[in-house]
């Protein structure tokens, strides 16, 4: 404006007074850019703060997510401590109830089916830490299927069946037979010694129809690979031996 009215004749203005001027406008300006600047940059941070919270919040939904799916995933817990595979918890009303369930799907498939064997698996610094597998003999069909169920999901046919002939079966249930099987794991457990806390680290529960032993156990240290063999016939103390050859 000022420019203007010099221009015109109407006022004359110095060179001084017109830097000056320029000079207090930009001021002026400068001072509004930061001032907007300012607010600008605290806007940013209460957005940040709050996305930042948003984040949090949405981290322990999925963390409660993350829970609450585990916790329907593992439906059960066999070993409540994996450092001690002695106290599986598992019981003879347990394997009758699940060989009940094994039995009815078995026999769904071969009519004649029996069961032929019982293996145990411990795995205890693995994620599925346990898993009981009934195997059972059609004589009918010449072939055998396992139904076996874990800590984590439902009974499943852990292997396809395949045939096979003159396969031995239980007249009657092994856990019946020898209900005391526990305490042959637990002397088991105690002649061993703990297992180290490794992923390799198991234990293999087995009675099997028709062997030379009622109850056979394994155990294999995740670290060296070194693996000990106990066997039971029912009664007495369980006797060590060494891997059998092949």
């Amino acid at each position: 404006m000022l420019a203007v009215l010099q221009f015109r004749g109407i006022v004359h203005i110095s060179g001084l007074a017109v830097s000056i001027a320029v000079n207090i406008i930009l001021a002026i300006a400068l001072a509004l850019v930061a001032v907007r600047a300012t607010r600008c940059k605290r806007k940013y941070e209460r957005v940040s703060g709050k996305l930042e919270e948003i984040k949090g919040l949405v981290e322990e939904q999925r963390e409660a997510m993350e829970e609450q799916r585990e916790a329907m995933r593992r439906k059960r817990v066999f070993l409540p401590d994996p450092n001690n595979v002695s106290k599986l918890n598992i019981d003879n009303d347990l394997l009758n109830e699940l060989y009940g369930q094994a039995y009815s799907r078995a026999v769904s498939k071969y009519h004649d089916a029996k069961l032929s064997s019982l293996a145990i698996l411990v795995y205890p610094y693995k994620d599925d830490r346990v898993s009981i597998h009934f195997n059972f003999y059609s004589q009918w069909a010449g072939r055998q299927c396992t139904l076996m169920i874990g800590e984590i999901g439902d009974m499943r046919e852990s292997l396809p069946n395949k045939p096979t002939e003159g396969e031995s079966t239980f007249e009657e249930l092994p856990w019946v037979r020898d209900p005391n099987w526990p305490q042959f794991l637990k002397k088991s457990c105690e002649k061993v010694g703990p297992l180290p806390p490794a992923p390799g680290s198991d234990c293999f529960l087995l009675a099997e129809a028709g062997g030379n032993f009622r109850w056979r156990v394994a155990f294999e240290d995740g670290v060296t690979g070194k693996v000990f063999w106990l066997r039971w016939d029912g009664k007495g103390e369980p006797i060590l031996e060494q891997p059998p050859s092949g």
